[in-house]
């Protein structure tokens, strides 16, 4: 069998680029005689001849007014024949890829005929008018319903065609073929089914695609086109083909095959319209010739196709390109209705009753739709879980019920207390939230939590605002034993002042902490900042190590440093970390929280607030940043987790942990709320230190976050089952890290790398500290 399998392979092999039938006219006599050496030769398979049914209808069509009887009709049919014998009327094509031989009307009557039904949308002079455009199509996936479209239609004289792809499996989910047709190339798949619908129309094929070399000769070789079709995949091609387009006047017409999207650049009326409308003009065209990686096309493809535009399931789509899907998704309706919509626009561009250029949507979700489909609300969601901010009155009431200075201390002065709220407002705090508000009253420094401003999902417990105001506390002791003086602080707890954190006060029964440790600190509180840029893996040495560890012991000898730094364990944290942000992510109110709470999209948005994470202290490639957009929609975002997906949310925090130097862990003994306050202190003395070091550093604790939500989440923000994958990621976690009976509460990513691009910026101090002895607006 194997044998035989293998001659039938190697003959079919021949003529398998044929994609022209053979056109044998029975009024030529050379025809004739060329049919007969046909019919002998043993290619002829099939013989299909309905030229009676065929000569009926153009009975019909010549004399639409006629009340033709079956019989009467039979014998209009054969009258037109007159003495001709049948088989010798019209024309025999035979399609050498299939051994088929059919019998037609000869070419006017035939297109007479299968026109017939186009009038009078289509009117016979327009139809005349039609058989002279020249159409060029570059891509036949999307392209070849463009194709078909236009010939069933009739709408050009003369098409060609390229592309330099075979045909694939999944392609069929899309192109209209047989599974015969698997390994052929796409552009003779089409010529091969425009032959079987219409031997007569000129199909043009360039298997070889479009390239720089050859576009003048797919443009203007035979006549200069009338309309260019783009549908390539290659942006370099499809710039380099608008920018010559655009010099030969050519009219450029694209369909994206999602939310039916029409494309349309009358460079044939608008000779100085830029090429895209203008959506690249920032951009070198010649460096889109270059792009060869998915990182190099990107800063054209986002422009092309409209990121901002793309309908929600192609959003999350794209955000599982290679990791749960292939590549872009394409649906055969899609593809479809795009070869109408193209296949419309460029008739009624031929024929003047269509002269701008623009882009349309014919999007059927929206257009067809009884209002089931997934709606988000966009209203904020946290409206009824977000506290009210802190006023200064209230703080101003708490002070006043306090106690007053004792003898042992001294009155800490405005210009002292304001200087150390300075400092301490240049600490850490989750999504640089800053939940600090400082106030000046009869000689002390009151620091509060301002509820709304701690507020988040990820942190029910407030554990991880008093991370942040506990790294608050540790600025202004660092920055008052800078100043010589030295604070007794009292941490409460404060009966009836639940938002009261920590008192400040001046003493002199105690001599200043002059210890080398926190003078060495100090000078670095303004230079601390989040560094998210990446690098390549190297280690942390032990020496480095210590000198952290020793950092945060020194003063908190019950809590203990640990690290990750082995690439092999970097790399499972990295994937743990990963999956967190993930569930971060997914979860509809913490989704809401970061992207629309915490996150700063441009510069004027980060300046005029002063808080919030920056986009651009991301420092994202453009691949990256692309990412972040897309889940950004909370639509799009929605559709991953019905579908359970959404692995590429993953990646950009595993990326990171995985080239960092080492991962530190500061464990405490348990997560009450003064332990929590001091774990701030300890994180940022960590911090400050890596920050001497020149180490750059960057929080990862999602795994830790989220992972203890569940301990205090009476808000039901995170569902069962994210709950359940957190603590399993938590459990995970601290077996990785080893950290016996201690709890890891904080995560520190330390890497080697350059200093960061843009800082986040902070609130004026005038916004955050008060004082009862200065007048406020």
């Amino acid at each position: 069998m194997m044998e035989r399998l293998d001659a039938l392979r190697a003959s079919s092999v021949e003529g398998r680029d044929v994609c022209r039938p053979e056109i044998y006219r029975m009024n030529d006599a050379a025809d004739r005689d060329r049919l007969d050496a046909l019919l002998v030769s043993g290619r002829v398979r099939h013989v299909h001849d309905e030229l009676h049914s065929q000569l009926r209808e153009l009975m019909r069509v010549l004399d639409p007014s006629a009340k033709f009887t079956p019989a009467s009709l039979d014998e209009a049919a054969r009258a037109h024949l007159g003495a001709v014998p049948p088989h010798l009327y019209g024309t025999w094509v035979f399609y050498p890829w299939s051994g088929r031989l059919v019998h037609l009307l000869e070419e006017a009557e035939f297109i007479l005929v299968r026109t017939d039904r186009n009038r009078n949308k289509i009117t016979r002079a327009e139809q005349e008018r039609l058989m002279d455009l020249k159409v060029g199509v570059i891509g036949l996936s999307v392209g070849q319903s463009v194709c078909l479209t236009m010939a069933l239609e009739r709408s050009f004289g003369e098409l060609r065609i390229a592309d330099f792809d075979t045909l694939d499996l999944s392609n069929l989910n899309r192109i209209r073929s047989g599974v015969h047709m698997l390994g052929e190339l796409k552009a003779v798949n089409v010529a091969r089914e425009i032959a079987e619908l219409d031997p007569f129309l000129k199909v043009v094929v360039h298997p070889e695609g479009v390239t720089t070399d050859n576009m003048d000769r797919f443009l203007l070789e035979g006549g200069k086109l009338d309309v260019l079709v783009d549908e390539c995949d290659s942006v370099g091609i499809k710039i380099a083909a608008r920018i010559r387009s655009k010099e030969l006047g050519i009219p450029v017409v694209m369909d994206t095959s999602d939310r039916g999207l029409i494309d349309v650049e009358r460079f044939d009326l608008e000779p100085d319209r830029p090429i895209l409308h203008g959506l690249i003009a920032h951009l070198d065209p010649q460096e889109a010739m270059k792009a060869r990686t998915q990182e190099e096309k990107l800063p054209f493809v986002i422009p092309i196709t409209g990121l901002d535009t793309l309908s929600k399931r192609m959003k999350a789509s794209m955000l599982e390109i290679d990791r749960s899907v292939t590549t872009w998704p394409q649906l055969a309706t899609s593809v479809v209705l795009g070869g109408a919509v193209t296949g419309d626009v460029i008739r009624r561009m031929a024929l003047g009753q269509l002269t701008s250029s623009g882009r349309w949507f014919v999007d059927l979700e929206e257009m067809i739709s009884d209002g089931r489909e997934r709606r988000v609300d966009h209203e904020d969601p946290l409206t009824r879980y977000v506290p009210d901010e802190l006023t200064v009155e209230s703080m101003t009431h708490v002070a006043i019920d306090l106690p007053a200075i004792t003898s042992t201390n001294a009155s800490l002065s405005e210009f002292l207390a304001r200087k150390l709220a300075t400092a301490g407002s240049l600490a850490p705090s989750g999504g640089n939230n800053q939940p600090w508000r400082f106030l000046h009253h009869n000689g002390r420094l009151l620091l509060f939590m301002d509820p709304q401003r701690a507020f988040s999902t990820i942190d029910p417990g407030l554990r991880y605002a008093r991370v942040g105001l506990g790294a608050c506390i540790e600025n202004i002791v660092l920055e008052a034993t800078t100043l010589g003086i030295h604070l007794n602080i009292s941490t409460g707890p404060f009966p009836d002042a639940s938002n009261l954190v920590a008192v400040f006060e001046q003493t002199s029964a105690v001599p200043p902490d002059r210890s080398p440790v926190s003078e060495a600190l100090a000078p670095f509180i303004g230079k601390r900042c989040t560094n998210r840029r990446g690098g390549q893996w190297d280690p942390l040495r032990s020496d480095e190590m210590s000198s952290l560890r020793r950092t945060v012991t020194a003063s908190f000898p019950s809590f203990d440093v640990r690290f990750i730094h082995e690439p092999d364990q970097l790399t499972r944290l990295g994937a743990i970390c990963g999956a967190a942000e993930r569930i971060r992510m997914l979860n509809p109110l913490c989704h809401h929280d970061m992207f629309q709470r915490e996150m700063r999209w441009n510069a004027e948005q980060a300046e005029r607030t002063g808080d919030g994470v920056d986009v651009r202290t991301l420092e994202l490639s453009t691949k990256d940043a692309t990412g972040l957009g897309i889940a950004a929609d909370p639509s799009a975002v929605a559709y991953l987790s019905d579908w359970r997906q959404g692995k590429g949310l993953e990646e950009l925090t595993a990326k990171l942990v995985n080239t960092s130097s080492a991962v530190a862990f500061v464990c405490v003994p348990d997560l009450d709320p003064d332990t929590a306050l001091n774990g701030g202190r300890a994180v940022q003395r960590l911090w400050l230190k890596a920050t001497a070091l020149n180490l750059a550093a960057q929080p990862v604790s999602a795994p830790l976050f989220m992972g203890h939500h569940g301990r205090w989440d009476v808000n039901g923000y995170l569902t069962a089952s994210e709950h359940a994958e957190a603590n399993d990621l938590l459990e995970r976690t601290t077996a990785l890290v080893g950290a016996g009976t201690l709890t890891p509460l904080f995560m520190l990513r330390l890497s080697r790398a350059d200093k960061p691009t843009v800082r986040s910026l902070r609130k004026p101090i005038s916004d955050l500290y008060h004082s009862t002895s200065v007048h406020h607006a």
